[in-house]
């Protein structure tokens, strides 16, 4: 089964659920397109693109940090160097290939 598939039902599933709830309770129905915004599921490019979003993020803080850590580290572009350099001595140390 296609990465993402059980899950866009599920959440469809649970939105509608959702959306059915709050009918009930307000007493107010829903028009269809609305309806069909409100319970979509995720596609796999929504999926795909959320983590890529996520990874963006925790590497621009790492970077970010970096450059406020390191005084003489003056652009972001220089961090993200420095950033994947520790990433490359980190893995190589923990393979036992360096030094």
């Amino acid at each position: 089964m296609r990465f993402g598939r059980m899950e866009k039902r599920f959440d469809e599933a649970r939105y509608r659920s959702l959306v059915g709830m709050v009918e009930q309770k307000t007493g107010k129905t829903i028009g269809s397109k609305e309806r069909n915004f409100l319970t979509r599921g995720a596609d796999e490019i929504d999926l795909v693109r959320s983590g890529l979003e996520e990874t963006m993020i925790t590497a621009y803080h790492q970077i970010r940090g970096i450059k406020k850590r390191r005084k003489k580290v003056q652009d972001l572009r220089s961090a993200a160097f420095i950033n994947a350099l520790d990433k490359i001595s980190s893995d190589y140390l923990s393979l036992g290939i360096f030094p």
